[in-house]
């Protein structure tokens, strides 16, 4: 059985599923999961009364806690594993199971023979007939940590391709991983790689609150130059998910080292905004999955977002938050592709990416707030030239509100508000979305039919910007209302226009007359 250690650590990072068995349509909330030291061993593993009393409240505390997928590092054996597979199927919760007796014998290939016939042998005895009837299975994990060297990798291929044949009638992916970027195209060439699942962990002991200034400490480097959490994931896809047409999941740091005597340590604790900060930083770089790394505290090596005894941390807390902010936006980042040239798109602090929607060909801005202390209002700047509509209304999808902007005619200055260590994913409407009663009560314009100059009254409705349009929906004049509340209106010919006010209550559009 496979077991928590620093080596382990050291080598987590990639996956590949295959694409005929791959949901483009499901977005994976995961936790790493392990035997923690609270639960009875034996009959935890061999006591289907023990395993189903712990899986269901552990399942049933995911499901509400905003998780949906769970990877066990543990091997569910023996009769526990019917009764893991029916609690998940009630809670829905998907599952990547381990393939230990496969593990096993790809293990053995540097040093002896591994046949064919071993190969089939160790899948069936990791049940696969009882795993691929399931639909809480989302996958099969192939291997665990494959490097040059360390395995037969021709092995590795013919196991995987023999797991695929005898799986071939599931809709459940074949799953494996591989260590840093170094290695992925020499892995690639091995496992037909059709998504990568890719591991970073950017806090290190010593390092202050907030530093993300390296994915990964310096001690696990495999050749690459040392670079910042943003920049990596942004490589990563960049190079390896882009021209393939390949989704990324990203296992995020959410675990620190105990401070025990058998633990010399490499991670320092990490803080809550800290893992807020990483979620979304991966959300802008385009990941189409989260995962947490890690669930359960593995004494005396880890402290995960429970702690030793079970019990829920702070850590955790933040990212319940954070799941329900993810479980909002996620179909439509499924949908999103990060676009090639972000030239066009300025940003006075934190970071911010430019997506483009595969369907209806709008685009997004994703902004991130890099600071963990404090809310940031930064100023992004997009050239038009990038859009090919106008831009009406701007939404923070997360919130449902509107965001202030203004259109000079060649570029659009956004203003949003960003919580700290947070995100928010920008829709770049060209429609008016919403209203509300309230605003329309309160927010009134006089006189109509103007002649030179319209006054706004907006008591307790705080007007962000506002947008004047003819009746085909061209706009002519946008702007923030002046202090004194009156927009010159003198040089629009007579006739009828629209004035759009967008608040923080909503939107607010009405007809008035140019005489």
């Amino acid at each position: 059985m496979k077991k928590i250690t620093i080596a382990w650590l050291i080598f987590i990072p990639f996956f590949s599923v295959f694409s005929q068995n791959y949901n483009p349509d499901f977005f994976p909330i995961g936790v790493w999961s392990v035997k923690g030291d609270f639960r009875p061993v034996d009959d935890f593993l061999f006591n289907p009364e023990t395993a189903g009393a712990y899986h269901q409240a552990s399942f049933q505390d995911l499901k509400e806690r905003g998780f949906n997928s769970v990877l066990l590092s543990y091997d569910p054996i023996g009769y526990t594993l019917d009764t893991i597979l029916k609690i998940a199927e009630t809670y829905d919760m998907k599952i990547i199971s381990p393939m230990q007796h496969l593990h096993q014998v790809i293990n053995q290939s540097n040093n002896q023979e591994v046949t064919d016939n071993d190969i089939i042998q160790a899948i069936e005895n990791d049940s696969i007939v009882r795993l691929k009837a399931s639909s809480a299975i989302l996958g099969y994990y192939l291997y665990d940590e494959p490097l040059p060297g360390w395995i037969d990798f021709d092995v590795l291929s013919n196991a995987k391709n023999i797991l695929a044949q005898m799986t071939a009638d599931s809709p459940h992916p074949i799953l494996s991983c591989w260590n840093d970027e170094q290695h992925m195209n020499y892995i690639d060439d091995y496992l037909n790689l059709e998504v990568l699942m890719m591991d970073a962990y950017p806090i290190e002991d010593g390092d202050a609150y907030g530093d993300l200034s390296d994915y990964m400490p310096s001690y696990f480097y495999y050749g690459d130059d040392p670079m910042p959490f943003s920049d990596y994931i942004n490589t990563v896809r960049s190079n390896h998910c882009d021209a393939q047409d390949r989704p990324m999941w990203v296992v995020l740091q959410a675990f620190g080292d105990l401070e025990t005597p058998e633990n010399g340590g490499y991670w320092r604790q990490v803080y809550p905004k800290e893992i807020r900060l990483q979620v979304f930083l991966s959300l802008m770089q385009g990941a189409k999955g989260i995962w947490y790394f890690l669930y359960e505290s593995e004494y005396p090596y880890l402290l995960g977002l429970l702690d030793v005894s079970g019990q829920p941390t702070q850590r955790l807390d933040e990212v319940i938050e954070i799941n329900q902010e993810i479980q909002i936006i996620s179909p439509i980042l499924l949908k999103l592709k990060v676009n090639t040239d972000q030239s066009v798109l300025q940003t006075d602090s934190g970071e911010a990416k430019l997506h483009t929607h595969t369907y209806t060909g709008k685009q997004y801005i994703f902004c991130v707030n890099t600071d963990v202390q404090a809310p940031s209002a930064p100023v992004i700047t997009l050239d038009k030239s990038a859009l090919d509509y106008e831009v009406i209304d701007i939404i923070d999808k997360i919130n449902g509100v509107s965001v202030a902007f203004v259109d000079t005619g060649t570029q659009l200055i956004i203003t949003p508000e960003i919580p700290i260590a947070s995100g928010l994913l920008l829709q770049l409407s060209d429609q008016v979305t919403s209203t509300t009663e309230e605003t329309i009560k309160k927010l009134q314009i006089s006189p109509n039919p103007v002649i030179t100059s319209m006054h706004i009254f907006h008591p307790y409705t705080k007007i962000s910007h506002f947008t004047v349009s003819d009746l085909a929906g061209k706009i002519l004049l946008s702007g923030i209302v002046p202090k004194n509340n009156n927009i010159n209106m003198d040089y629009l010919e007579s006739g009828i226009y629209l004035i759009t006010f967008f608040t923080q209550k909503g939107i607010f559009t009405q007809e008035f007359i140019k005489n």
